[in-house]
């Protein structure tokens, strides 16, 4: 090809209030009513979550102001036909969709990304994953072959969650599971870290289904509305997201489970190379040899055999760590219709992340490393890809 076949490891949906109704457990929906109503609590619960905002004015009004904003892009977080067209604009044949449409969007009880970030009962926080589950369901079906939807699950009782991994691998969400950030120490509640045994039959099901597991940045304790408090989230808040990665790795579940894909998808990449040095470092150490007896792998090579990074803001300092990365490990994503993200810019910001990077490096970073992980079906995709793709002189710097 000529072009380039585009896959989004990373990109954003969630409906409207009005959209989640008939997908909540019928017994839940008057809450879900009282819920929806209740603006001012919701509205608190958000400042809750950071202690302060984290955009600037000036930025929200400058994207704001942007065209293709302006003229209703970001309705795709809900929209599927707008949606389509946005994508297409922007070169993008496929996409990996996580909960968080933002806007007007939202997720049914706030379980989204966040789930555990307040207390609550977990039936409501169940109710909540299980309605966003069967509306992306509904939502990736439209565009048959071009969505892989990652389901949100709850982790307090494992039967529950087993059962639920099971429901969205049958609902077609073969973009996997996501782990909720939020445990641990989140004195929220009382749930325990992911080297616990607690969560050994979740790894089992996924791995027996083929659903990747992944990590997502959005969580942090509360730093309270105090000065510094957006830039202490800014800088924990990937490093909650990478803290299951070396959890799995020592309590042995990527030894006991060779087939379980791993994803840690936006919360950046070039911190990879320095952790997995850090990581071996301790595992060959003579004094600490008891770390050996049960894994017989290092660290890194668990990484190489099972994760991978949605690699999503790439950068020109993350293509040029690619091989201490691994260029078969980075894919990258868009983060629409986040402000954050490279839409409606998308061809504009891989040129200037990717312009240098051989073209067959580049197919494996924006397309195909994504294809083989959530198994997208590259022949359906290539005729989109001829369409709507960027040709691959488009994207060459000098």
């Amino acid at each position: 090809m000529d072009k380039y076949l585009i896959i989004s490891a990373d990109s954003h949906a969630g409906g409207l209030a009005e959209d989640y109704r008939e997908y909540v457990d019928p017994a839940m929906r008057s809450l879900y009513d009282d819920w929806v109503g209740d603006t001012e609590t919701q509205q608190q619960r958000r400042a809750n979550h950071t202690g302060q905002a984290i955009y600037g004015e000036e930025a929200l009004q400058d994207f704001e102001q942007l065209e293709e904003v302006a003229e209703g892009g970001r309705d795709g977080a809900f929209d599927s036909e707008r949606r389509l067209k946005e994508q297409d604009n922007d070169g993008v044949v496929a996409e990996v969709i996580f909960p968080g449409g933002g806007g007007d969007t939202i997720s049914p009880f706030n379980a989204g990304l966040m789930t555990y970030q307040y207390e609550e009962d977990p039936a409501v926080w169940l109710a909540g994953c299980r309605a966003y589950n069967r509306w992306l369901a509904d939502f990736c079906s439209l565009t048959p072959g071009r969505r892989a939807g990652v389901g949100l699950i709850t982790v307090d009782d494992m039967n529950v969650t087993v059962q639920e991994v099971k429901d969205i691998h049958k609902m077609g969400l073969f973009g996997g599971i996501l782990l909720p950030t939020g445990v641990g120490d989140n004195v929220l509640n009382d749930l325990p870290h992911y080297n616990n045994p607690h969560y050994e039959p979740l790894w089992d099901i996924c791995e027996e289904l083929q659903m990747p597991v992944h990590t997502h940045s959005g969580w942090t304790p509360n730093f309270g509305n105090y000065p510094g408090s957006l830039g202490v989230f800014l800088y924990e808040v990937p490093l909650r997201a990478h803290r299951p990665f070396w959890m799995l790795i020592w309590a042995g579940v990527f030894e006991r489970h060779p087939n379980l894909k791993f994803v840690m998808t936006e919360q950046g990449s070039t911190w990879i190379p320095s952790t997995l040095q850090k990581l071996d470092y301790h595992y060959e150490l003579p004094m600490f040899s008891q770390l050996r007896r049960t894994l017989p792998l290092k660290p890194s090579e668990y990484y190489q055999r099972q994760c991978f990074v949605g690699a999503s803001f790439l950068r020109p300092s993350d293509s040029d760590a690619r091989y201490e990365i691994g260029v078969d490990k980075l894919m990258w994503g868009s983060d629409y219709p986040h402000m954050e993200g490279t839409w409606p810019h998308t061809v504009e910001s891989l040129r200037e992340s990717l312009g240098h990077v051989p073209t067959e490096e580049v197919h494996l970073i924006v397309g195909k490393t994504a294809a083989e992980v959530y198994n997208f079906d590259l022949e359906a995709l290539r005729p989109i890809a001829e369409s709507v793709g960027p040709e691959v002189r488009a994207l060459v710097t000098d």
